[in-house]
């Protein structure tokens, strides 16, 4: 597999120290020549298959774009209270999305600190 010129190595470890510091927020994991690779990666990511960084699975999420220079994996860190919540009620049956469910466990939450 060639390398796009310039492009350095991703570093899974210190993309995941970052995403760790930073939960719900994407980071820039690394830069791939193929938007294979990045997929085949971005599956580890979510399982923590090879890349034990982003273990335990499903703490982590990866997602690709496509740029002039190969395919960006971005990765995020997502073993938070809010979002073991929001997966527990999207197996009940919650059709939300997640930043819907946030902002309504938010205000749930301020209502009742009033």
């Amino acid at each position: 597999m060639t390398r796009p010129t310039g492009t350095p190595r991703p570093d899974h470890q210190h993309a995941a120290g970052q995403a760790r510091q930073m939960p719900g927020q994407w980071v820039l994991a690394g830069t791939y020549a193929s938007s294979a690779s990045a997929k085949d990666t971005a599956n580890q990511v979510r399982t923590g298959a090879r890349i034990p960084a982003y273990l335990p699975a499903g703490s982590f999420e990866g997602r690709m774009e496509l740029t002039d220079d190969g395919t960006d994996l971005y990765v995020r860190y997502v073993d938070d209270q809010a979002v073991r919540d929001f997966r527990e009620s999207i197996a009940s049956g919650l059709t939300e999305d997640l930043a819907a469910f946030s902002r309504r466990l938010e205000a749930a939450a301020t209502s009742k600190d009033t």
